[in-house]
């Protein structure tokens, strides 16, 4: 399918998520004669993964007043959500798909207002090559010529847990990627090993919370996710610089006299600086020793879902573990060896289920993923120095291969998480699609 050809730009998006959709209504809300293809293997357009659930027990995990699509618009939600006949919120986090809906009438929207500028394309982007002054994207349904290329392909693909061999990955009794599993197919399992303890674990334990069945999981650090606040506490305005041993210590004397919720919400909005701040090798020791706390912290569970899964470990429905996984054999079942955190004995038990939740992975070279092993492999664009994403300049813009900018080619979301560690929530995704969009429009000829 092309794109009819007009006098203005032409930027097509790869991925039609969150990062994807914003960056696209900016940048068409920005310029008249600006055209956008987007491009989304998943056919779903605006909501993306994260918010494509119809699961009531799915919140956000951020309150509805700062979930805002826009910086500058900070009620826009919640003006959005008045206008609505029916809607589900508790303790200001409304539901993962109410917010979806939110995103596809922005979309509607855009479509409404620039019919003739906004192409969607329902398919697998595949490769890219430069064409003259621009590039062409393969996908699985042909070819999209345009002059500049937005990368929003959202998380990595999930990781996979050691010791899964190929039998096991075969199995219907596995699940490599909870995202794309219907749990009605394992309604009859009793006995459920959830590998991993954050907030993957959590969406998956309440969608497979059933009577009898018991629910393990099983993670490095047996941490789980902690929860914000019914009330939001007393923001605290203390200031935060140096190592990461320095910054441990000035959290901990922090929290020593505010609640630990507004220490961290303080520490997020200069988290960015601070990465940028570190030595490579800080940044390493940061990821080594200090991402479990941080990750538990930071991304915190809503008081709704933390209530049922405290009820559900009270309950014993839930049990969690701190461990390594070792082996899984496929049988009839799952036959899972794991050794206890600090233990050099192993531990075999077997599962009727077993649901990998060990979040994206986290090394860029290791990814499947058509568009970024063709990126890689063409030298348009290279690991970041830690290999959590492609490098990117202060904009967003890839590096090829010899540490040159690739013009016209841009990332945004997780992908730049090498060079803005934070770039996974709205509050961050809404300022960087402004920003790309503007960055974008300023690269015209």
């Amino acid at each position: 399918m092309r794109v009819p050809q007009q006098n203005g730009p032409h930027v097509a998006i790869v991925g039609a998520g969150f990062s994807g959709l914003l960056t696209a209504v900016n940048l068409l809300k920005a310029s008249r004669d600006v055209r956008v293809t987007l491009i989304e293997r998943r056919g779903v357009f605006g909501p993306g993964t994260a918010y494509d659930t119809g699961n009531p027990g799915h919140l956000l995990n951020v309150r509805l007043d700062n979930m805002s699509a826009f910086p500058d618009q900070p009620s826009h939600l919640a003006d959005w959500l008045a206008e609505q006949p029916s809607w589900r919120a508790q303790d200001g986090f409304i539901t993962r798909g109410v917010y979806g809906d939110y995103l596809q009438a922005l979309l509607d929207e855009a479509l409404d207002d620039a019919p003739d500028r906004l192409n969607l394309i329902g398919a697998e982007a595949q490769s890219i090559d430069r064409q003259d002054d621009g590039w062409r994207i393969l996908t699985s349904d042909g070819a999209v010529a345009a002059d500049q290329v937005v990368l929003a392909l959202g998380n990595l693909e999930p990781a996979s847990p050691p010791g899964v061999e190929d039998a096991v990955r075969a199995s219907p009794a596995y699940v490599e990627n909870p995202w794309r599993f219907d749990p009605q197919t394992a309604r009859d399992a009793r006995n459920v090993l959830l590998i991993g303890s954050g907030l993957t674990m959590v969406d998956a334990a309440i969608t497979l919370r059933r009577p009898g069945r018991r629910l393990t999981a099983l993670s490095r650090h047996g941490l789980l996710p902690r929860a914000h606040a019914t009330v939001p506490p007393t923001p605290y305005v203390g200031a935060f610089s140096g190592s990461p041993a320095e910054i441990l210590r000035q959290i901990r004397n922090a929290t020593a006299e505010a609640d630990w919720r507004a220490v961290f919400d303080r520490l997020r909005h200069s988290a960015r600086d601070i990465w940028r701040g570190w030595s490579r090798v800080e940044r390493s020791r940061f990821l080594r020793h200090l991402r479990p706390l941080w990750d538990v912290h930071r991304h915190r569970l809503s008081p709704g879902p933390a209530r049922d899964i405290h009820s559900m470990l009270a309950a014993g429905e839930l049990t969690i573990l701190a461990g390594k996984l070792t082996e899984l054999k496929a049988t009839d079942v799952i036959e899972v060896s794991w050794r206890p955190r600090g233990k050099k004995r192993a531990i075999k038990e077997r599962f009727d289920l077993v649901v990998n939740c060990t979040g994206p992975l986290g090394v860029i070279s290791k990814s499947t993923e058509p568009m970024i092993r063709d990126i890689l492999d063409k030298g348009y664009g290279r690991p970041d120095p830690l290999g959590l994403g492609l490098q990117v300049d202060d904009e967003g813009g890839l590096l090829d291969g010899a540490g040159a900018p690739a013009l016209g080619l841009h990332a945004i979301g997780p992908l730049t998480r090498g060079a803005f560690w934070e770039m996974t929530a709205v509050p961050d995704l809404r300022g960087q699609a402004r920003d790309l969009a503007a960055r974008i429009l300023s690269d015209r000829p």
